[in-house]
């Protein structure tokens, strides 16, 4: 047919046994994800102040 034979498997067969280990393997960046935290916190705060905010009753 298309001529790709190859049917080999590769698994990775290291042990991930903690978060810095998965990220590793992963390729993802500790900072990138730092950072994402910090916003998501930021922004979940500041929707909280804002309900939680006294409303003026204004005759």
């Amino acid at each position: 047919m298309l001529g790709n034979k190859d049917t080999t498997i590769q698994v990775d067969l290291r042990k991930k046994t903690s978060i810095k280990d998965e990220l590793i393997y992963n390729e993802l960046d500790v900072q990138s994800c730092m950072v994402m935290l910090v916003v998501i916190a930021a922004l979940l705060l500041s929707v909280i102040s804002v309900a939680a905010a006294q409303n003026p009753f204004i005759i």
